[in-house]
Parts: structure tokens; sequence; C-alpha cells
């Protein structure tokens, strides 16, 4: 095993102000090219992957746990199906809109408090719903679940991006994604088991404390990752009590320098994760990955007033059903994150690309990102629908409820390898803004899933299960047409965008270095002959 280069520390010397004495500062920096990528061994990135993608799960599983209790919340409240089915809405829409604003935070301030916070928004929303006395209150709380749970998947992400290398990336997204899917399929059948038990009310109470033992494992182990305040783990920020206490134990000469608090006086554009939609090849990827969610979430929706009417089963039964889509989700992403990884290995050994290189996450950008990872899309997505057409008039004759779940699992590997290979792709082009481009993503499908919710269930009615989930399934064939375009001109976009982000960075070091040359020039006009040549030369 090649070993590891150690942090590069370097003393820095600030110009004096006001007079005073020069200022040498201890600062960790990444700037050399045999610097790793992360200091975090592989058991520890392991740590933060598992915890991240332990609170990942949270958001899908509250979407997901309520779905068999649907008939029970609408006989309990005396409302109408469309009005539950509302409540199912606007929590989609919070999910997605959220992480808009949480993302930003989280690229700014850092993962670590934004994960704290969110957390307890949610285990009090989570409580709220479980007292509520109306649908009223149900609605509004709803909203606050979503505020709180959804921002987990964006900053999740994010994480993986901060320790992980492109070569590596693909295989510990797999593993987030794969916790993540866990949400449909354990979700559905706890919230079966409860609400068929206990009454639906339950499962708020079983998802805060779900919560709160989540907050704690955060608290106590997650150390913080984001890259511009503690660069590749070497750095100090948002520390976790043990974090704090070594810290404390260690010499103030040895200490590295801490990320500055006043971070938290600035808040971040919100409006940031809408910004990338702007971008032709993020729009054409948002665009495909969110109409895949669409029909995901139809199927989804559907199942409990389908299964219901059609083999008669009830919430609990209803609930198991849900396994078969959820268990099609977790191979879905577990198996493509190591196809993934083992693409780039091909399309870098074919380059003749140095491994080490590789490794360390300095790629040309030349390199074709986007055919690495999206390679294998067309073959899901051509399957999908063909299954999804297949499944659709599986159900409208009544066709063995085996047969319907087996086409279940096809139509989850098929939606999550899609969800899977989008996102990474995502991470790999914004790398440095990770949470909020994954924010993009989520507000574009959760919407369009959203939409889903809305249409679904009037659509079966009028068209029948067969001839609407054909009609979904003709839409997405002709939303293929997207990945022939982003693999065409997608490189070309990219580096437009290089070249723009470059020009505007040098402006940006130009007009930095021209106030810095003018402070100079004062300091040197109101001091002593030579103070400032004492100041600069090297300290012996």
């Amino acid at each position: 095993m090649a070993q590891e280069d150690e942090p590069n520390v370097e003393d820095k010397i600030q110009p004096p102000m006001d007079g005073g004495e020069g200022k040498v500062e201890r600062i960790v920096t990444t700037s050399s090219d045999n610097q790793v990528y992360s200091i975090h061994s592989k058991t520890k990135k392991r740590l933060l992957c598992c915890l991240a993608a332990s609170a990942g799960f949270l958001s899908p599983f509250t979407a997901n746990i309520y779905f068999p209790a649907l008939n029970n919340i609408q006989k309990d409240l005396g409302v109408s199906a469309e009005l539950v089915n509302l409540t199912i809405t606007i929590f989609m829409i919070f999910q997605g809109a959220s992480p808009s604003f949480w993302g930003t935070i989280a690229d700014s301030w850092g993962r670590r408090p934004v994960y704290l916070a969110t957390l307890l928004i949610y285990i009090g929303g989570c409580i709220g719903v479980a007292l509520t006395p109306n649908y009223g209150g149900l609605i509004a709380l709803r909203m606050v679940q979503a505020f709180g749970s959804s921002s987990v998947v964006a900053i999740g992400a994010g994480t993986i991006g901060d320790i992980c290398t492109p070569s590596e990336r693909a295989g510990y997204m797999g593993i987030f994604s794969a916790t993540a899917m866990l949400g449909p399929v354990i979700g559905p059948v706890v919230g079966g088991v409860v609400s068929q038990q206990l009454g639906w009310r339950w499962i708020f109470w079983v998802l805060a404390i779900l919560g709160a033992v989540m907050w704690l494992l955060l608290f106590f182990f997650l150390s913080e990752t984001l890259r511009s305040l503690v660069g590749n783990g070497s750095g100090y920020a948002n520390p976790t009590p043990t974090e704090w206490l070594q810290r404390r134990a260690t010499p103030k000469s040895e200490r590295v320098k801490s990320a500055p608090m006043t971070r938290f006086l600035t808040l971040p554009n919100p409006f940031i994760p809408f910004m990338y939609i702007l971008e032709k090849d993020v729009f054409c990827l948002l665009l495909y990955n969110s109409l895949q969610y669409f029909g995901f979430y139809a199927v989804l929706t559907s199942m409990t007033s389908l299964f219901s009417v059609i083999y008669g089963l009830n919430d609990m039964q209803i609930g198991l059903c849900y396994i078969a889509n959820g268990f099609g989700c977790v191979c879905g992403s577990l198996t493509t994150g190591r196809l993934l990884n083992w693409e780039f290995q091909r399309v870098v050994k074919k380059l003749n690309i140095d491994p080490k290189r590789a490794r360390r996450g300095r790629l040309d950008p030349s390199f074709p990102i986007e055919r690495t990872r999206m390679h294998y899309t067309w073959i899901w997505g051509l399957i999908y629908n063909v299954f999804l057409i297949v499944y659709g008039w599986a159900l409208q004759y009544h066709a063995p409820l085996a047969v319907v779940l087996v086409f279940q699992v096809v139509l989850g590997y098929c939606s999550t390898a899609t969800f899977s290979a989008t996102s990474t792709l995502l991470v790999d082009l914004f790398p440095k803004n990770s949470a909020a481009i994954v924010a993009s993503n989520n507000l574009a499908r959760c919407w369009l899933g959203a939409i889903a919710v809305v249409g679904i269930a009037p659509g079966i009615e009028r068209l029948g299960v067969g001839w609407m989930l054909t009609l979904i399934s003709l839409i997405l064939f002709v939303s293929r047409l997207l990945m022939m375009v982003e693999l065409k001109y997608g490189p070309t976009w990219r580096e437009q965008r290089a070249e723009r982000t470059a020009t505007k960075e040098k402006k940006k070091a130009d007009k930095k270095e021209a106030k810095l040359q003018a402070k100079l020039a004062d300091q040197e006009k109101q001091q002593p002959p030579g103070t400032l040549e004492q100041l600069s030369s090297p300290a012996s």
C-alpha cells in the first residue's frame, strides 16, 4: 500500500495592520499536488458515510411510512381521499424546496450544525403530528416535518463529496442511496404494522424516537467535512465533543487554525440551487432524473388504493407489498455504485491516466465524466419503460399478486440505478458545492413527484391503470432523448462553465491583489524605511 502524504503545514506572514507588527499564522494548505484528498482512514470514511446514510434514511422513511395508513387517517379525521393525498403533495413540495435553503447554508456554515439543527426541527414536527387533533394541524406539521427531514439527503451527498475522490465516490454514493432506499422497504412495513396494531398516530412517535437517536449519534460522532472549513480533514471547525477535548489538550502552538466564527453572521443565498438549473447540462440531468422520479412515485402512491381494491389487502398486507419495490431499490443502489466505480477505473486505464492522480481527485477537465457515469442509463431507462407498461396492464387484468410484485422489483431497480448515476454525476460536476447541487436535484424531482401524487388517482380513474401507466411510460421514453443531448453536448457545456468560472476567479484575484498592493503602498508611506522589509523577511 502506498504511503499517504502528510498534510502540508506552512507559516503565513500577515501584512502589518495600522502600524502594528506582522503576524505569523499557522495554516493547513491543500495546494500541493501530492496532498491527499482526505486524511481520513477507510474506516473513518465508512463511519462518516454510514452516519450520513443513516440520517439520509429518515427523509424517505418518513414519506413512505405514511402510505399504508392513508385509509385510517381518512376515516379518523373524516376527510376525503383527495385531502389525504394532499398531505403527501404538501410534504413533497416542502421536501423539494427545503434543501435549497439548508444546502447553501451547509456549504457555508458546515455540514454538522445544519444536521443538528434540522433534526431538532424534525423531532418537533413528529411530536406535533402525533398530537394534532385535526386535518389543518396535520397539514401544517407535515410541512415542519419535511422542512426538518429533507435536508439530510442533500447534506449527506455533500458529506460524501467532501471525503471521497471521483474514483471511489460512486461506491460510497451507492451505499448512501441504498440506505436511503431502505425507506421504501422498511417504511411501509413499519407503517402498516404500527397503524394496524397501535393506530396511525404512533407512526409519528416512532419517527420522533428514531430522530432523537439519530441526533445523538451525529452529535457525538459526525466530524465536520466541509472542505472550505477543514480542507482534507486536517482543519478544525464545528467539533464533536471528542475533537473539542483533544484540542483543549493540545498546546496552543501546535493547534491548526480554527475556521472563523464570522461565517455564522452571513446568511447564504438560498436561491443558488435554482441558479444551477440554468446550466444547460444540469437542466438536462435534472429533467431526466425528475421525470424518472415522476414515474417512480406514480407507482408508489397508487399502490395503497389499487392493492386494496384489486386484491382486498389491509394496511399491514399493503405495507408488506412495498418490500418488493424497496428490495429492487436497494439492489439497484448497491450494484450501480460498484458498476460505476468499475467503469471509472476502466476509463482511467483506457486513457492512460495515473491511478494515483485519479485517487487524489485530480482529473483533467477533458476527462469524459458524463459518459463514464451515464453510460448504462439508457439501458435501465428502456427496461423501465417496458416493465411499467406490463405492470399497468397486469393490474388492469388482475394478474396474480406475485407476478405484479416481481414487476415492482424490476421497476424499483431501474429507477434507483438511474437516481444513483445522476446524483453521482451532479456531485462530480460541482464537488465544492455538492450539497447545493443535490438540493437542486431534490427540488426538481420532488416537485414532479408531487405532480404525480396529485395526478395519478384521477388519471387512473379516467383512463384505467393500464392506459395511465402506458401514457407515463411514453412520456419517459421521449425523455430518454435528454440523455443523448447530455452525452453529446455536456462536456462542451462543462468546459465553457469552467472557462467562465476561471475568468471570474481571475478578476476577483486581480481585484484583491490590487487592494492589497494599494494597502501596502499606503503603509509604506506611513512607516519608516525598511520596516516592511524586516517584517516580510523569513523568521530566523
